[in-house]
């Protein structure tokens, strides 16, 4: 939809761009001098002229108008002109939000009568209640790891180059894009290639979901694009996929049976962590299509985690610790997004009750040893938590957790911030070129050690460099 706005106010007309463009996709706002045509003119009253009631009567343009004279003359032109409505400054902007939604609502339902080419314009409403194929769009849903990274990614989508227009809505587990075209391989092209361009700004994972069911009516469109985001919990993020149509489930049982409730009583009394760990993984880790229900797999899982919990009562572990962790784990089993990284949470925790006498009270084991990984492998930009997990024998969940819980930052957060401290101390001393300081401060290459400098410095290196500089010149 396009508005055309007709003001001599340049401050208003800005004010009401921002205004319409933070409330409504898909719209596009221009500023003009005189009138034009667009699918709705929002006309300042104190520039009415005659050519202007003219041009209205003869071209049936929607329009709005605004105006600060509150006049029988002011009112009487509106109606001679049919304007869709009259606002008196001060207004509402919600009023006048509204006011443009229900012209976008009409003009979409009736284009014919309108005459518009508006048939790709969409509202968040549309998804779900439209029950009519759009035609000539491919949906694809994104999904990062960390959801408070959707505005960003919405910016970023907005203002990335796309060779076909799209409109992009935010949800909360998910940041949808309409792409105007039916050409999915297309749509996919694209998508990879943003792919490459937010990995290259961003250690954030991302999955992209391209659904290629275009002739569904729009709210089903939506579902089945919603849907095929569930293809996380088994494939993980970092993953570009193509789908077509409705995921369907396979058949899981999702209770323990009683030679499972044995066997499981068995290891725990023989506190075989080892074997516990291997039963999940066997157990959770070797799915293939079609996948088991997500939900299905969450419930046996729980089916496991009760087993532990007699466990726990059996050998007096009732203290507020170890019913804080059982919650804790309980959490992961029901929200966590992948089935690797909750196994990996549900089997530490397993382990930990099998240690639970070896342990120290109030000691973080591991903690001290992976800080002092951070500070030997901080340089190399393929080392992360997963290398330390592994060197430390501990699944990545769990060192993360006791990391957080024990220095109050993320690992994640905590290498970035030894490799910026190093990055702080070449770009002070040394004359070495940004790419050479990205590589021996642990950064990939310069791109993402100058975007990562700025997210955390509010500063690019080169001012840092220009501000900070020690060496000799």
């Amino acid at each position: 939809m396009e508005i055309a706005i007709l003001s001599r106010n340049a401050l208003e007309a800005q004010g009401l761009q921002w205004v319409i463009e933070s409330h409504l996709n898909g719209v596009q706002v221009a500023f003009t001098e005189k009138e034009r045509a667009a699918d709705c003119l929002i006309v300042d009253m104190e520039l009415w002229t005659p050519e202007l009631e003219r041009w209205l009567s003869a071209s049936n343009q929607t329009w709005i108008g605004l105006s600060s004279d509150r006049t029988f003359l002011t009112a009487y032109r509106a109606l001679q002109g049919k304007a869709e409505d009259l606002l008196f400054r001060p207004f509402d902007p919600m009023v006048f939000i509204k006011l443009v939604q229900q012209i976008r609502f009409r003009l979409r339902n009736s284009p014919a009568e309108a005459g518009l080419n508006i048939r790709h314009a969409l509202a968040y409403e549309d998804f779900f209640n439209r029950a009519e194929p759009l035609g000539g769009i491919t949906m694809a849903a994104l999904v990062a790891a960390d959801k408070e990274v959707y505005p960003a990614l919405s910016e970023v989508l907005r203002g990335y180059p796309f060779n076909e227009p799209v409109e992009v809505f935010n949800f909360s587990d998910f940041v949808l894009i309409v792409y105007r075209s039916e050409d999915e391989e297309a749509c996919i092209e694209e998508c990879r290639k943003f792919y490459a361009a937010w990995n290259g700004q961003s250690e954030e994972p991302l999955s992209i979901f391209v659904n290629a069911n275009q002739d569904e009516p729009v709210k089903a469109y939506y579902q089945t694009t919603r849907q095929m985001t569930s293809l996380i919990f088994y494939e993980g993020y970092d993953i570009i996929v193509l789908e077509h149509g409705m995921l369907r489930w396979t058949e899981l049982d999702p209770f323990l049976t009683p030679l499972e409730q044995r066997i499981w009583i068995e290891m725990l009394e023989t506190r075989d962590a080892q074997a516990m760990r291997k039963w999940m993984e066997e157990e959770f880790l070797h799915y293939e299509r079609p996948y088991p229900d997500p939900e299905m797999v969450r419930i046996r899982l729980t089916s496991v985690l009760a087993q532990a919990r007699r466990y726990m009562k059996a050998v007096g572990l009732k203290d507020a610790r170890w019913e804080k962790r059982y919650h804790e784990v309980f959490e992961v089993i029901v929200r966590g997004p992948v089935v690797y990284g909750i196994v990996d949470e549900t089997a530490g925790f397993i382990a930990e009750l099998a240690m639970a006498e070896k342990e120290e009270p109030g000691k973080g084991p591991g903690v001290e040893k992976a800080l002092e990984l951070i500070e030997a492998h901080y340089w190399d930009p393929s080392w992360s938590l997963a290398a330390c997990a592994e060197t430390l024998h501990m699944g990545k969940s769990t060192l993360s957790r006791k990391f957080q819980q024990k220095t109050g930052k993320k690992f994640s957060a905590a290498l970035t911030e030894r490799r910026l401290q190093e990055a702080k101390k070449l770009l002070q001393e040394t004359r070495l070129s940004l790419e050479e300081v990205a590589r021996l401060s642990g950064f990939s290459n310069a791109s993402y050690f100058s975007a990562v400098y700025k997210k955390f410095e509010s500063a690019t290196p080169s001012l840092f460099r220009k501000q900070h500089t020690h060496y000799v010149r």
